[in-house]
């Protein structure tokens, strides 16, 4: 390893993510693409490198090569050589040419922002080849912890999943096999345990990780970064008093999880007591919506103009979108480490209503910066809205809402990360 004294920033960063904004809207893509931009504009030397979908489908029709180049400090790979769960590759030659590739790129850190569509053969490898680098990961979600798609909810009831075993795995796989969970984390603990610094944007997650058994690296909370644009715009210092109380907004996908269908079945109950009660579905049009959830046309229906679908919107509009509304509302059924609407609406003075549980709960304290409802509860949902249209508790709220992480404690956070440190080979 290098003299712990020297500038791991002095040689370049490659910030290594399993998608790309421009194709992807994920929370993870765009935590590491707000990396890249801010690096880039503090005067760091920094590269982007990205899977993407639009490069593996292009590969798979002709002979090129794995690496496209957007821009010259921008890089897609197509990743049309892995195994099915894209945790490794199936094809050698495919990984060489991208291990090549990246460790050609003289950067000194490499902060990989997933393990998924990465595979854990290529960390290994990359390592071997870059041992003087100092190797980062941010983990954003618990998808080395749960093979349901990372959500810590059972596959079959729903309920939340609060420790992993096996057993437990098993019960909502019962086509795998013990001995595949076994081997599954203990591939993943040994290829996690082997960097030099992990990242979390929540406590919450992090407690997960390390009940799961993840220990050795050193280990800092880091919330994501929103962005040099978004925080041009200053925040608004004051709203007017009791603004919008009764407006509530949701912002997102409509897919299983998010609990937009929570939201919309506890509508009806709040609107027996506040008829002037309006939802803004920002994220979705009324199709989207339907085709997840086809039995709620009828329900859309009977609530007629008390909901808007105000359809896609780009994530830079987010925070001016935000300020339309007096509350946004955060109704996901799982865990949710650290949900980016949530910074965007602590940016915009929007208070939120959230549920119960996991990041949600460590970044929305109840009756001071917003107010919680009890996780897939539409009654209690019911109960937090009516309370919520109360103007005087809406500018209360709205006045104590903590400011964002900025560009400098960011940075900050990074440097410390990236200092050389002894990891295990």
């Amino acid at each position: 390893m290098r003299d712990a004294t020297a500038s791991a920033l002095q040689g370049g960063i490659c910030i290594l993510s399993h998608a790309h904004p421009d194709f992807s809207k994920g929370g993870g893509e765009i935590s590491a693409y707000n990396q890249f931009t801010s690096l880039r504009a503090a005067g760091r030397r920094v590269v982007m490198v990205s899977a993407s979908e639009p490069a593996t489908h292009y590969a798979t029709s002709r002979p090129i090569e794995t690496i496209l180049q957007q821009s010259p400090d921008e890089y897609f790979y197509n990743f049309a050589g892995m195994t099915e769960d894209r945790l490794a590759w199936a094809d050698a030659q495919q990984r060489r040419l991208l291990v090549e590739f990246l460790a050609g790129l003289d950067c000194a850190v490499y902060h990989l922002h997933h393990y998924w569509r990465v595979g854990t053969d290529l960390i290994a490898e990359l390592m071997a080849a870059r041992p003087d680098a100092t190797f980062v990961m941010t983990l954003h979600e618990m998808l080395a912890i749960c093979l349901h798609r990372g959500q810590m909810v059972m596959t079959r009831s729903r309920e939340l999943c609060r420790r992993e075993t096996a057993m437990r795995c098993l019960s909502c796989f019962p086509e795998q096999t013990l001995e595949r969970f076994a081997f599954r984390k203990a591939t993943l603990l040994e290829t996690l345990r082997r960097f030099d610094s992990l990242l979390y944007p929540s406590a919450f997650i992090r407690d997960r990780y390390e009940d799961w058994g993840l220990h050795g690296p050193r280990a800092a909370v880091l919330e994501n970064y929103l962005g040099d644009a978004t925080h041009a715009a200053p925040r608004p210092k004051t709203r007017a008093p009791g603004a919008h109380s009764a407006h509530f907004g949701f912002f997102g996908l409509p897919s299983a999880f998010k609990g937009l269908d929570v939201l919309l079945r506890a509508l009806p109950l709040a609107l027996r007591a506040k008829p002037e009660l309006i939802l803004s579905i920002h994220g979705a049009d009324r199709a989207d919506l339907l085709r997840g959830f086809p039995a709620l046309e009828p329900l859309i229906d009977e609530l007629g103009a008390a909901v808007t679908f105000a359809g896609r919107y780009d994530p830079a509009d987010a925070v001016a979108l935000m300020r339309g509304v007096g509350w946004v509302i955060v109704p996901s059924i799982w865990w949710e480490n650290s949900p980016v609407v949530i910074q965007e609406a602590r940016h915009a003075g929007t208070p939120l209503i959230v549920s119960d549980i996991g990041g949600m709960a460590e970044k929305v304290l109840d009756g001071v910066d917003g107010l919680h409802f009890r996780r897939a509860s539409g009654v209690d949902l019911a109960r937090a809205l009516v309370e919520a249209t109360d103007p005087e508790l809406q500018q209360r709220i709205a006045g104590t809402l903590r400011p964002v992480l900025g560009q400098q404690a960011f940075i900050a956070g990074l440097e410390a990360a990236y200092q050389p440190h002894n990891r295990a080979l």
